[in-house]
């Protein structure tokens, strides 16, 4: 089967100034050789990587691609860095991401935005003790969001882990440095909603206490969504 055999993803302005795209599909349904139509290729360092990756950094540069055509412009190449996440173009901020068939992806401009950072989860089968130790602060963290958000523990806690994820996908290419998930905390708070705030001192741009809004859905029974963004400055 190839891509002409189902309905190309169509990206769509979810916030003023922000497109994203999904697609979702049966991976073994896909060859890499069907993206060949459309100028996408695999880099050299996932030509030797499972399929199921394969298609995963396809689709993903297909939603991405389509992205770039809700602005009007001229898609452009997404190349993949060292530590294999995105290298956005000039001009440019964006996230990708995949989880059991789904890929989802954003784009805006830096001159909207500075960051953006979006995570699909499947709902955490084991909320075993020692994995909310790697991923909470503490265990009020998951258990302050169970309450108010009227959450089960898979559910808090896999909402703890994407939301983190997100935000690091939002700092990291400014930064360029790995920090962990001890590093941020999760909370809800009744006026500003939910929302994931650094616990650590990262520099100066990122100080400990700097929060942002975690915007969040459940997509279906198994999965769930976190988007952050982070506007430009005046």
């Amino acid at each position: 089967m190839s891509l002409q055999s189902f309905s190309p993803p169509r990206s769509t302005e979810v916030i003023p100034g922000v497109f994203l795209c999904r697609a979702s599909f049966a991976y073994d349904q896909l060859k890499v050789s069907d993206f060949e139509s459309e100028q996408l290729f695999l880099p050299k360092n996932l030509e030797q990587a499972i399929h199921k990756r394969q298609i995963e950094y396809l689709l993903g540069r297909l939603c991405i691609k389509q992205c770039f055509q809700g602005f009007g412009a001229t898609p452009l190449i997404v190349a993949m860095g060292e530590d294999r996440s995105p290298v956005w173009p000039e001009s440019w901020v964006g996230s990708i991401s995949h989880s059991k068939g789904q890929v989802v992806a954003v784009l805006s401009q830096s001159r909207n935005y500075v960051g953006l950072g979006i995570d699909l989860e499947a709902l955490i089968e084991n909320p075993s003790t020692s994995l909310q130790t790697q991923i909470c602060c503490d265990s009020m963290e998951l258990i302050e969001l169970q309450e108010t958000l009227q959450l089960t523990e898979q559910e808090a806690l896999t909402l703890v882990f994407s939301s983190k994820e997100s935000l690091y996908k939002l700092i990291f290419p400014r930064y360029r440095r790995f920090f962990g998930f001890q590093a941020a905390r999760v909370r809800f708070c009744g006026v500003r909603g939910l929302e994931v705030v650094l616990v650590e001192h990262l520099n100066e741009e990122f100080p400990g206490q700097r929060a942002w809004p975690v915007q969040w859905q459940k997509l279906d029974s198994n999965t769930l969504e976190t988007f952050l963004t982070e506007p430009a400055g005046p």
